[in-house]
Formats: structure tokens, sequence, C-alpha cells
């Protein structure tokens, strides 16, 4: 079987300085995926809460404490599925590196990840730039396999469903290289 990167996904309890993570998900190197509600009633200052993004990735709060697992248990399972210096490839820049380091901040010892995390269009954009040179052509390419990838998954703003995504993006990438 060929191995692939790791993919990873959170959804939050707003995009406000104040947020954090409510849902994550994240892959192994041969496409599974491993997704967790986290419940925030588990730390106490997580308060931060909007209805825009609960409309959005259609996550109540209720849910999270109904269904959620502590934020230990999600920093425990990270430790053991990445490993120090591995990175792992998320499309929400900046966000998803802060929710890694909040959710790390109040479920580990260690107070953040020995993993990293890399935006995807670094694991992604190589493979289509060794077919088309011209910066601006490849992007159009990568928009278009964004649109396919979309489709081919359904769904959005869960977090599962999102790496889903990662994954049949970094599979329509590589299959324009024949590799």
């Amino acid at each position: 079987m060929v191995t692939m990167p790791k993919f990873l996904d959170i959804e939050a309890s707003s995009l406000g300085k104040k947020s954090y993570p409510i849902e994550i998900a994240w892959s192994d190197n041969f496409g599974s995926i491993e997704s967790h509600l986290i419940d925030p009633y588990c730390v106490s200052h997580w308060d931060d809460w909007s209805f825009s993004s609960q409309q959005i990735h259609g996550i109540s709060r209720n849910q999270c404490r109904e269904e959620g697992v502590n934020p230990r248990f999600i920093c425990d399972r990270m430790l053991e599925s990445l490993q120090p210096g591995e990175a792992v490839f998320a499309d929400g820049g900046e966000f998803d590196t802060n929710w890694v380091n909040v959710v790390f901040a109040e479920g580990s010892d260690l107070g953040h990840p020995e993993f990293q995390v890399l935006h995807s269009d670094l694991v992604m954009l190589p493979h289509l730039q060794k077919i088309e040179s011209d910066t601006q052509k490849c992007w159009q390419i990568y928009e278009g396999l964004k649109t396919e990838a979309r489709k081919s998954v359904g769904g959005r703003h869960r977090a599962e469903v999102d790496v889903e995504y990662l994954i049949e993006l970094y599979r329509l990438c590589v299959s324009m290289t024949g590799i």
C-alpha cells in the first residue's frame, strides 16, 4: 500500500482570539482517520462561543459536552499517532497551528506538541509544479483540483470530512504527475 502524508483539520468555537478547538481529526500514512469532539467544559476558561461558527460546522456546545473527550485524551492520542518532529499538513494555516497549541497547552504535560503543523499547500503544490512551471497556471490547476476533491468527498466544515477532502486532494495532485 502506498503511504501518504498525514493530514489534520480542526473545527473551533469561533475565529476569535479566545477560541479553542471543539473537534479535531487527523489521518495516518494510509488514509485512516481518527476524529474526536472535544469537551470545552473540561477547561474552565474555554467559554468563547460563536453561534455563527456553530451554524457553519453544525456542532453545538452541548453536543461537545455530551460527546466530547477531555483535551488530555486528544493530546495522548496525537502523541501516539504523530512522532516528534513529524509534519502533519492542514489547510487552516495559522488557525490550525494555534488550535493545536491551545489543546496541548491544556491537555499535555509538555504544554506543546512535538510534531509540527504545516500548510497543506507545501505537500500538494510540488506535485503540480512538476507538470506546470508557470505559477499562475499551476494555481489554476490546483483550484480546479480543490473543487473536484470537494465534490468527490461532499460535505464540509466537519474535521473528519475536511481531512477526507485533503486526502482526496493529495491523491488528485499526485495523479497529475503519474507517480
